[in-house]
């Protein structure tokens, strides 16, 4: 194989291919929504998440403001709505849910929705907050409920052959994927010796 010299503006790229969410946000009566892929697990006990938000944004806004925010995994039907709440900015459209066709629905434990379509809902709560850089913010949140769609999730994504009930998974700019097919790791006759 032969080796190329990846910009480093785009280097975080060879680290895509993680699901995109949905984050949203709630401040008053006004809800918000981003796409994001720049989210992890950093916790289980307590369950704990990172998300970076660039710091111009009403996403990063309504988490100061309010404390909490809503990770909604969506699937392959959402692809387009998904690409416009990346494209379009909470600062320039009054009602950017209805814009990119997304409805918000009640969370079970916070005031912040989560959005009809998904397989999966985290709610969370802010924990901490950290310059990362001189653009974004890293928001480190303990998740307070969970949800998943049963055809999509039993402990892990089950990827179904529906394309439909798989996780999107953002690989830059406007490449998207989804999953193919279950790969299980079986132990080997000498593993655990060292």
């Amino acid at each position: 194989m032969a080796r190329r010299v990846v910009d480093k503006e785009i280097a975080h790229r060879l680290l895509a291919g993680g699901p995109v969410v949905l984050v949203a946000t709630r401040y008053g009566e006004r809800a918000n929504v981003m796409a994001a892929s720049w989210i992890t697990p950093i916790s289980m006990s307590p369950p704990l998440l990172a998300v970076s938000v660039h710091k111009g944004s009403l996403t990063h806004e309504y988490i100061e403001r309010s404390g909490e925010f809503t990770v909604n995994v969506p699937g392959r039907a959402l692809l387009h709505r998904v690409r416009d709440s990346g494209m379009i900015s909470g600062n320039d459209v009054a009602e950017k849910l209805r814009q990119v066709g997304l409805e918000p629905l009640a969370a079970e434990s916070l005031d912040t929705p989560i959005l009809r379509g998904c397989l999966g809902y985290l709610e969370c709560s802010v924990q901490e907050a950290y310059d990362a850089g001189e653009d974004h913010t890293l928001f480190v949140a303990e998740v307070v409920a969970a949800q998943a769609e049963d055809e999509a999730f039993d402990e892990t994504w089950l990827l179904p052959e529906e394309e439909e009930a798989k996780p999107l998974h953002h690989l830059g700019g406007n490449t998207y994927a989804v999953l193919d097919k279950l790969i299980l790791a079986a132990p080997q006759p000498d593993e655990g010796r060292e």
